[in-house]
């Protein structure tokens, strides 16, 4: 009766005090095997090992940090040569960096972090595809050269009962650039500084940060494109010009040093080879781009002690941006919200792709 019995007891193990480990858990696609860091994030725990095997090792190093054994020194070098490099191109170029100009700043930083050829190959891609945008810009304008004048006019109007930029202007500018005219231009050229600079930084936290960042930026940049192409609107300025809103001006800025004289620097662009949009204003990507970053760094932070300063300090420049392009007469209000709600739309676009297609986030 004992035998028979024990045949149907399940077996146990060895040393009591021993766990029975369950079955293992197959890993699942986007799954890394590593710890959450913020709302769901991945990142790769220094130093432990590959839970999955060589696959596993491989879905790391793709989506991970382009240098897991980051140590403090090596990040304060980084960002030193960050300073130095962009410092030089805004002296040299001014603030309205291009995307080759902005590739090579960026350069400088990653080969201090010994990962030259990973932002490379990560990042000329982007830069590529943003001066594809600003090709296609240019294309959109040559197609549909004679822009909408009244419609987003006549909303501000109905909106706010004038047109904020006229008011602004009346207020505020009295025929000379004054101290705080430069301040507000400098604000519309951070345009070209705010948005890579965000790119990278989450880059070197982890590489699928930067690809959903970028891809998400794409997104909005293309579909304001076509917008341009479909609906070419004029904004406040142009407007102005026509004798529609007269008085209003575009508030001119002082150009950056031309250094070409000296050096030629100013000629090696591709930005010279790019047909310029006048108007492209509806949707406002000055306000887009702005509202996107601010977006994206909310979510990330968002379920940790940091969301409050996100959202107090980082609502800042969105709202400075889209105060600078008002004034001076580059976009009507109503084409400020039309580009927040591109960004919305392009960031839980691309969030559902990445979702659907279960890549990490």
């Amino acid at each position: 009766m004992e035998s028979a019995k024990n045949e149907y007891e399940a077996l146990r193990a060895v040393d009591p005090g021993a766990a029975v480990e369950g079955r293992a858990v197959a890993p699942q696609p986007g799954h890394l095997g590593v710890t959450p860091l913020v709302g769901g994030e991945w990142s790769v725990p220094e130093g432990k090992p590959y839970e999955y095997g060589e696959g596993d090792r491989e879905a790391a190093e793709r989506w991970g940090p382009p240098r897991e054994d980051l140590d403090r020194r090596t990040a304060v070098l980084a960002a030193g040569g960050l300073t130095v490099a962009l410092g030089i191109a805004i002296w040299l170029f001014g603030l309205g960096l291009t995307p080759d100009r902005y590739l090579l700043a960026l350069l400088v930083p990653a080969l201090v972090l010994r990962r030259g050829r990973r932002y490379l190959l990560d990042f000329v891609p982007f830069a590529v595809l943003l001066v594809i945008y600003a090709q296609s810009r240019g294309i959109a304008h040559l197609l549909s050269p004679h822009p909408y004048y009244l419609p987003q006019m006549d909303a501000d109007k109905f909106i706010f009962g004038a047109v904020p930029s006229e008011s602004l202007q009346h207020w505020l500018w009295n025929g000379t650039q004054q101290w705080y005219d430069q301040v507000v231009l400098a604000v519309t050229r951070l345009h070209f500084i705010v948005p890579p600079l965000l790119a990278f930084a989450l880059w070197v936290k982890r590489r699928a940060l930067f690809y959903r960042f970028a891809a998400t930026m794409i997104a909005l940049s293309f579909a304001g494109a076509v917008t341009f192409l479909l609906f070419p609107a004029a904004p406040p300025w142009a407007a102005g010009e026509k004798g529609l809103l007269p008085g209003l001006i575009r508030i001119p800025h002082n150009p950056a040093p031309d250094p070409s004289g000296a050096h030629g620097y100013h000629a090696i662009s591709v930005s010279r080879l790019i047909d310029p949009n006048p108007y492209a204003a509806i949707p406002s990507l000055h306000a887009g781009y702005a509202f996107l970053c601010f977006l994206f760094v909310v979510t990330l932070v968002w379920k940790t002690r940091w969301r409050w300063w996100a959202l107090g300090v980082g609502v800042l420049y969105p709202l400075a941006q889209s105060f600078a392009v008002v004034y001076t007469g580059n976009h009507y209000v109503v084409d400020l919200m039309i580009g927040y709600l591109y960004a919305i739309a392009a960031l839980a676009g691309v969030w559902w792709l990445w979702r659907r297609w279960r890549l990490p986030a």
